[in-house]
């Protein structure tokens, strides 16, 4: 939801977004763990209010998976496709597997499928995977979040703003204008 509307931030904006890992559950290891229902979320993955309308709103596929992914692999892979400029089309891909697909996001198959339908090379991802040669920069991102008292995602930054949750398109207008105008108003 909130690539949707960073999406239309900048066809409305001149603004650039930057994209930094965030390890929701650090208590989740290799493996994940069983999906507990929600209040309001139905059996079938079915999301409860609001989360449904703002997808619904967003025109996104939104279902809860069967299991919570353990997402250190993902977030490790995505640092590889950011590398080779392909970061949002890998991430949008992620993003169907795990919402539309009910895909385990820590899965190599997963990942590499991923990988090479976005034109990336699957055994230079696989490698470099093995390696943890992203670990470092996925940690210390996640620890920068911390510092700036993030503790969920989606989260934002625009200036000085720092928001988190799946708001409303109009919230995300309001933020980049205040931050473009306080921008002018500074030179």
């Amino acid at each position: 939801m909130g690539l949707e509307r960073l999406d239309r931030l900048e066809r409305e904006f001149p603004i650039t977004v930057q994209t930094k890992a965030f390890i929701l559950r650090p208590d989740i290891g290799s493996g994940g763990i069983p999906h507990s229902l929600r209040s309001g979320e139905t059996p079938d993955g079915e999301l409860a209010e609001p989360l449904r309308s703002h997808a619904k709103e967003a025109g996104l596929v939104m279902r809860r998976a069967s299991k919570v992914s353990y997402t250190l692999p993902s977030l490790q892979a995505t640092k590889y496709a950011a590398e080779k400029g392909a970061e949002i089309p890998f991430h949008r891909a992620l993003y169907k597997a795990y919402w539309e697909e009910g895909l385990d996001l820590e899965s190599r198959d997963v990942l590499m499928a991923k990988a090479k339908a976005c034109g990336l090379d699957a055994d230079e991802l696989d490698a470099r995977l093995n390696s943890d040669h992203y670990l470092a920069v996925v940690e210390q991102e996640y620890q920068e979040a911390l510092d700036l008292g993030i503790n969920g995602i989606p989260a934002f930054r625009m200036g000085p703003f720092l928001f988190t949750g799946a708001q409303p398109y109009e919230f995300f207008r309001q933020v980049a204008q205040r931050v473009l105008s306080r921008d002018t108003s500074e030179r």
